[in-house]
Protein backbone atom coordinates (compact mmCIF):
# COMPACT_ATOMS: atom_id res chain seq x y z
CA UNK A 1 0.00 0.00 0.00
CA UNK A 2 1.16 3.66 -0.90
CA UNK A 3 2.56 6.12 1.83
CA UNK A 4 -0.17 8.39 2.97
CA UNK A 5 0.84 12.06 4.39
CA UNK A 6 -1.52 13.05 7.38
CA UNK A 7 -4.69 14.82 6.21
CA UNK A 8 -4.56 13.94 2.48
CA UNK A 9 -8.10 13.48 0.02
CA UNK A 10 -9.23 10.10 1.01
CA UNK A 11 -9.70 7.78 -2.06
CA UNK A 12 -12.49 4.89 -1.92
CA UNK A 13 -10.18 1.86 -2.64
CA UNK A 14 -7.52 3.09 -0.05
CA UNK A 15 -9.99 3.46 2.79
CA UNK A 16 -11.74 0.33 1.57
CA UNK A 17 -7.74 -1.44 1.83
CA UNK A 18 -7.27 0.13 5.29
CA UNK A 19 -10.76 -1.00 6.69
CA UNK A 20 -10.50 -4.71 5.16
CA UNK A 21 -6.68 -5.01 6.74
CA UNK A 22 -8.18 -3.27 9.77
CA UNK A 23 -10.94 -5.32 10.20
CA UNK A 24 -9.68 -9.04 8.99
CA UNK A 25 -5.97 -9.09 10.03
CA UNK A 26 -6.50 -6.31 13.05
CA UNK A 27 -3.27 -5.08 10.78
CA UNK A 28 -1.34 -1.99 13.11
CA UNK A 29 -0.39 -0.66 9.57
CA UNK A 30 -4.05 -0.50 8.57
CA UNK A 31 -4.86 1.52 11.83
CA UNK A 32 -1.89 3.93 11.10
CA UNK A 33 -3.69 4.37 8.15
CA UNK A 34 -7.18 4.98 9.20
CA UNK A 35 -5.44 7.44 11.58
CA UNK A 36 -3.11 9.14 9.36
CA UNK A 37 -6.59 9.79 6.84
CA UNK A 38 -8.78 11.28 9.92
CA UNK A 39 -7.03 11.99 12.91
CA UNK A 40 -6.46 15.48 11.98
CA UNK A 41 -10.14 16.18 10.82
CA UNK A 42 -11.61 14.32 13.39
CA UNK A 43 -9.32 16.53 16.09
CA UNK A 44 -10.71 19.86 14.40
CA UNK A 45 -14.13 18.79 14.76
CA UNK A 46 -13.63 18.41 18.22
CA UNK A 47 -11.71 21.15 18.92
CA UNK A 48 -14.51 23.31 17.00
CA UNK A 49 -16.76 21.71 19.87
CA UNK A 50 -15.07 21.75 23.06
CA UNK A 51 -13.32 24.89 22.51
CA UNK A 52 -10.24 22.79 24.87
CA UNK A 53 -7.16 21.46 22.54
CA UNK A 54 -6.04 19.31 24.92
CA UNK A 55 -8.92 17.95 25.41
CA UNK A 56 -9.89 17.87 21.73
CA UNK A 57 -6.37 15.76 21.17
CA UNK A 58 -7.31 13.68 24.38
CA UNK A 59 -11.02 13.01 23.25
CA UNK A 60 -9.27 12.05 19.89
CA UNK A 61 -6.88 10.07 21.04
CA UNK A 62 -9.80 8.19 22.48
CA UNK A 63 -12.00 7.95 19.31
CA UNK A 64 -8.91 6.06 17.74
CA UNK A 65 -8.71 3.56 20.57
CA UNK A 66 -12.49 2.82 20.24
CA UNK A 67 -12.38 2.54 16.58
CA UNK A 68 -10.03 -0.21 16.82
CA UNK A 69 -12.29 -1.94 19.33
CA UNK A 70 -15.24 -1.27 17.05
CA UNK A 71 -13.98 -1.31 13.83
CA UNK A 72 -14.90 -4.83 13.12
CA UNK A 73 -18.89 -3.15 13.29
CA UNK A 74 -18.38 -1.31 10.23
CA UNK A 75 -19.81 -2.43 7.29
CA UNK A 76 -18.36 -1.97 4.11
CA UNK A 77 -20.31 -0.95 1.21
CA UNK A 78 -20.02 -1.35 -2.28
CA UNK A 79 -19.84 2.70 -2.78
CA UNK A 80 -19.52 5.63 -0.82
CA UNK A 81 -17.53 4.34 2.26
CA UNK A 82 -15.49 7.81 2.67
CA UNK A 83 -18.96 9.56 3.35
CA UNK A 84 -20.33 6.63 5.15
CA UNK A 85 -17.28 6.16 7.46
CA UNK A 86 -17.01 9.56 7.78
CA UNK A 87 -20.44 9.78 9.32
CA UNK A 88 -19.55 6.78 11.31
CA UNK A 89 -16.50 8.24 12.92
CA UNK A 90 -17.76 11.31 13.37
CA UNK A 91 -21.04 10.14 15.20
CA UNK A 92 -18.51 7.85 17.49
CA UNK A 93 -16.37 11.17 17.95
CA UNK A 94 -19.58 13.06 19.01
CA UNK A 95 -20.77 10.24 21.35
CA UNK A 96 -17.59 9.75 23.12
CA UNK A 97 -17.16 13.86 23.62
CA UNK A 98 -20.69 13.98 24.86
CA UNK A 99 -19.66 10.82 27.80
CA UNK A 100 -16.33 13.45 28.51
CA UNK A 101 -18.32 16.13 28.77
CA UNK A 102 -21.28 14.72 31.02
CA UNK A 103 -18.03 13.70 32.78
CA UNK A 104 -16.62 16.93 33.48
CA UNK A 105 -19.22 19.17 32.93
CA UNK A 106 -17.81 22.23 31.82
CA UNK A 107 -17.46 24.54 29.06
CA UNK A 108 -14.62 26.28 27.37
CA UNK A 109 -14.32 28.67 24.87
CA UNK A 110 -11.50 28.57 22.15
CA UNK A 111 -8.67 30.62 22.81
CA UNK A 112 -7.10 32.71 20.43
CA UNK A 113 -3.62 31.06 20.05
CA UNK A 114 -5.41 28.17 19.73
CA UNK A 115 -8.10 28.93 16.79
CA UNK A 116 -5.31 28.76 13.99
CA UNK A 117 -5.23 25.02 14.33
CA UNK A 118 -8.84 24.50 13.27
CA UNK A 119 -7.21 25.85 9.80
CA UNK A 120 -5.46 22.25 8.55
CA UNK A 121 -3.84 25.23 5.60
CA UNK A 122 -3.09 27.71 7.98
CA UNK A 123 -5.51 30.49 6.57
CA UNK A 124 -5.72 32.38 9.94
CA UNK A 125 -2.34 34.05 9.07
CA UNK A 126 -3.30 37.75 10.54
CA UNK A 127 -4.48 39.68 13.73
CA UNK A 128 -7.45 40.09 12.79
CA UNK A 129 -8.26 36.63 11.42
CA UNK A 130 -7.85 35.90 14.62
CA UNK A 131 -9.80 38.13 16.59
CA UNK A 132 -12.68 37.94 13.98
CA UNK A 133 -12.37 33.99 14.36
CA UNK A 134 -12.38 34.45 18.08
CA UNK A 135 -15.56 36.27 17.65
CA UNK A 136 -17.22 33.51 15.66
CA UNK A 137 -16.22 30.64 17.58
CA UNK A 138 -17.50 32.68 20.86
CA UNK A 139 -20.74 33.34 19.37
CA UNK A 140 -21.04 29.44 18.11
CA UNK A 141 -21.33 28.89 21.61
CA UNK A 142 -24.20 30.49 21.69
CA UNK A 143 -26.20 28.54 19.07
CA UNK A 144 -28.16 25.44 20.40
CA UNK A 145 -26.43 22.11 20.25
CA UNK A 146 -27.71 20.61 17.05
CA UNK A 147 -27.18 24.37 15.09
CA UNK A 148 -23.65 24.41 16.34
CA UNK A 149 -23.07 20.89 15.20
CA UNK A 150 -24.61 21.20 12.14
CA UNK A 151 -22.01 24.73 11.00
CA UNK A 152 -19.39 22.98 12.50
CA UNK A 153 -19.63 19.75 10.03
CA UNK A 154 -20.86 21.96 6.95
CA UNK A 155 -18.11 24.80 7.55
CA UNK A 156 -15.08 23.54 9.70
CA UNK A 157 -15.16 20.26 8.39
CA UNK A 158 -16.43 20.87 4.79
CA UNK A 159 -18.69 17.92 4.75
CA UNK A 160 -21.93 18.20 1.96
CA UNK A 161 -25.16 18.25 2.69
CA UNK A 162 -25.26 14.56 1.94
CA UNK A 163 -22.68 13.58 4.78
CA UNK A 164 -24.03 15.95 7.28
CA UNK A 165 -27.09 14.25 6.79
CA UNK A 166 -25.58 10.61 7.99
CA UNK A 167 -23.10 11.78 10.61
CA UNK A 168 -26.15 13.54 12.16
CA UNK A 169 -29.58 11.44 11.10
CA UNK A 170 -31.20 13.80 9.76
CA UNK A 171 -33.10 14.37 6.81
CA UNK A 172 -30.69 16.75 4.09
CA UNK A 173 -33.79 18.52 4.00
CA UNK A 174 -33.83 19.13 7.79
CA UNK A 175 -30.01 19.86 7.49
CA UNK A 176 -30.48 22.44 5.26
CA UNK A 177 -33.12 23.75 7.19
CA UNK A 178 -31.30 24.11 10.74
CA UNK A 179 -28.00 25.50 8.80
CA UNK A 180 -30.78 28.41 7.32
CA UNK A 181 -32.02 28.73 10.91
CA UNK A 182 -28.05 28.33 12.63
CA UNK A 183 -26.67 30.93 10.44
CA UNK A 184 -29.52 33.44 10.71
CA UNK A 185 -29.19 33.13 14.79
CA UNK A 186 -25.46 33.59 14.27
CA UNK A 187 -25.64 36.62 12.17
CA UNK A 188 -28.02 37.97 14.45
CA UNK A 189 -25.16 37.67 17.01
CA UNK A 190 -22.65 38.79 15.94
CA UNK A 191 -24.63 41.94 14.57
CA UNK A 192 -25.48 42.80 17.64
CA UNK A 193 -21.53 42.50 18.61
CA UNK A 194 -20.76 45.45 15.94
Amino acid sequence: MADIQRGEPIEEATLVAYLQRAQQESDPDAFDGLYLLFADRVYRYLLARLGDAEMAEEVTSQVFLRLIEKVHMYRISQSDNVAIFSAWLYRMAYNKMVDILRARRRANLVDLEHAERLYADGSADNIHDRIDNESIFSKLQLLNEQQREVLILRFIEELSITETAETMQKSEGAIKALQHRALASLRRYLQVQT
